[in-house]
């Protein structure tokens, strides 16, 4: 459908193995380096190991068309589980008999054809494809191959192409035998981000016969952050935004046409959230370091850490002296043991954010603080809820004075989703919101009837909402702020949808419910017991809960909620501000988006890992 529109003679990121894309990355490079190498000393035993989609199939496909000479060739693509089906497929594909025949009759006749190839000086090699779902008796069986050999050299080459689990399997004891036949191993390693983009725009070049702009820089920095380099992810997600930018008429395809894309691709989804989870050190392999190149030298380790312990001890101390936290507790005769709520108020709220601070934005720590209360009350048998449980929890202050705490005790989350209405759920979890952010109950009046109704109310009371589809849980407690979220009441259902797709759940059968703070391996939920906010172990809400969800926050500032070139002048005005105290801008606040501001901007952007679209 598009490739008229981009000017291309065909799908440049079709997943079929053709080796005329084939893009030579340093590790492909170097992994078809080592297999000419071996193939053509004679080895016996060669292995490549990759993550899915890394290009197994694709290098070996170009093998075969760099290898000289004569050469047969059998490509075993589903290898079969048993010993026996093995070598009935190996003869097959030589277009040998197989059909009824034993071991031995099959070994007999493949040693005939190997003996034959060799008088015709003809290689012979045999290429095993998803190599890791081969038991291990079944690679006993590839191993007793290599034994059909002559005095000097092997009848048969075997190739062995893998995940990474079959170079976990080739380490286990019982197959040393053929690990030590094995003479080349080589793994195939994902792109990194400069590669990433050379080997975009090298497949557009072939699909359009000349170099062809279709992305944008800061586009393609989303491909890599969303794929994490694997291959196969890379064409899936570029495939899907050109459809996307065909669709909306774009002539590029920039970052919002990528995310858009991603929401479509189970797989690519959350490929940031893990890359910046899986991968916290600077890699070249895996793009875009994830610290500033100052941050890297020895001395500066030991400055930091002295400046953040030096940090934790005032910290310590302000609170120590502030008016809500010994005091109160004492005032109430007992330490503090109720549920934490998420960084919500506003400066001037008393308490400073300890957690976002450490997080790596000293203004998060201005703009946002802790929200402590109490409650009392029991909800019954089901729930288990001592001031001591709850204090050995190490938990902060609850998240509404109205209500209650408890935590919910293994087993029994589902129930009392399903005992629960879903407006009952709604008029709770926005009672939760309201009190996050010191705005007083609602009138009486009904309760809310849908999310998008409690939005339209959150946002008439000034409050910002902003929808989001796909993620983690680990995700929020990053984001530390409340977020309103859909949960299935049946997990199946949560299984069988798609990431986000919240409303392949008919409504009457998921409940929506206010997550207002995370406790260790715990979260804290309104709407699910009434009067209560009550603690939930993560792995009970993850199979229930549909990846998206509604963010709760407060513009604080009052920002325009997008500052660039000819923006609003108090907005930029802070903005310049606010990069100058994080020592990113030195010139003058005036309120002016300059050249200076952008470029401040984006090194901002660099180097924590966001796009540089100087937005």
């Amino acid at each position: 459908m598009y490739t008229a529109f981009y000017g291309l003679r065909e799908k440049p990121f079709a997943l079929s193995p053709d080796p005329r894309f084939l893009y030579l990355a340093a590790s492909h490079r170097e992994a078809l380096a080592h297999l000419l190498y071996g193939i053509e000393q004679g080895e016996g035993f060669i292995s490549v190991t990759g993550e899915v989609g890394t290009g197994k199939t694709t290098l070996c496909r170009t093998l075969l068309e760099r290898l000289e000479g004569q050469i047969e060739v059998a490509f075993l693509f589903n290898p079969s589980k048993s010993a026996l089906e093995l070598l009935q497929t190996i003869c097959a594909e030589f277009g040998l008999p197989a059909e009824g025949l034993g071991r031995r009759n099959l070994m007999s006749q493949l040693n005939k054809f190997l003996l034959e190839q060799k008088e015709r000086r003809r290689r012979v090699l045999l290429i095993i494809d998803e190599a890791q779902t081969l038991s291990e008796n079944t690679l006993e069986q590839v191993r007793l191959l290599s034994n059909l050999e002559t005095s000097r050299e092997k009848l048969i080459q075997i190739l062995l192409l893998g995940q990474p689990e079959l170079d976990r399997k080739l380490d286990e004891r019982g197959l040393r035998q053929l690990r030590q036949r094995i003479s080349v191993r080589w793994k195939l390693e994902p792109l990194g981000a400069p590669e990433t983009v050379a080997y975009v725009r090298h497949r557009i070049s072939i699909a359009a016969g000349e170099p062809k702009d279709l992305f944008s820089e800061s586009a393609l920095r989303e491909v890599h952050r969303r794929t994490g380099g694997i291959p196969r992810l890379v064409n899936q997600l570029c495939d899907r935004a050109l459809l996307a930018g065909y669709a909306a008429r774009a002539a590029q395809i920039g970052p919002n046409l990528i995310r858009a894309a991603a929401r479509e691709i189970p797989d690519v989804r959350d490929s940031r959230d893990n890359y910046l989870r899986n991968d916290p050190h600077d890699d070249p392999r895996h793009g875009r370091a994830l610290l500033p190149s100052w941050l890297k030298r020895p001395w500066m380790y030991l400055a930091l850490t002295l400046g953040l312990v030096g940090l934790a001890l005032v910290a310590g101390l302000m609170v120590g002296q502030s008016d809500w936290s010994l005091a109160r507790t004492a005032g109430r005769g007992g330490a503090s043991t109720s549920p934490p709520a998420v960084s919500a108020r506003a400066p001037g709220s008393g308490r400073a954010d300890g957690a976002a601070t450490a997080a790596g934005n000293p203004l998060v720590g201005r703009l946002i603080g802790y929200v402590q209360a109490e409650g009392s009350g029991e909800v019954g048998a089901e729930l288990r809820a001592t001031d001591s449980q709850l204090a050995a929890a190490g938990a902060l202050g609850p998240a509404m004075p109205s209500i209650g705490r408890s935590a919910v005790a293994p087993g029994v989350f589902s129930k009392l989703l399903a005992e629960r209405s879903g407006e009952d759920a709604l008029a709770e979890s926005e009672d939760a919101f309201l009190d996050l952010y010191d705005l007083g109950p609602n009138a009486p009046g009904p309760a809310p009837e849908s999310a998008e109704a409690l939005q339209a109310r959150l946002e008439a009371r000034g409050l910002m909402v902003t929808a989001f589809e796909g993620g983690s849980l680990d995700m929020l407690r990053r984001l530390d702020h409340p977020v309103l979220i859909p949960v299935a009441l049946d997990p199946r259902s949560s299984a069988e949808v798609a990431p986000g797709a919240t409303n392949a759940v008919a409504e009457k059968d998921r409940r929506w419910l206010a997550l207002t703070g995370f406790d260790g391996d715990r979260v804290w939920l309104a709407g699910l017991v009434a009067g209560r906010v009550v603690s939930v172990a993560q792995s009970e809400l993850a199979p229930h809960w549909l990846e998206a969800g509604i963010l709760v926050w407060k513009n604080h500032e009052s920002l325009a909620t997008r500052v660039e070139r000819g923006g609003e002048q108090a907005s930029v005005r802070w903005l310049q501000t606010a990069l100058a105290e994080l020592h990113y801008f030195n010139g003058a606040a005036n309120g002016l988006f300059d050249a200076q501001t952008a470029d401040a901007l984006r090194d901002f952007q660099s180097a924590n890992g966001l796009i540089e679209d100087g937005v």
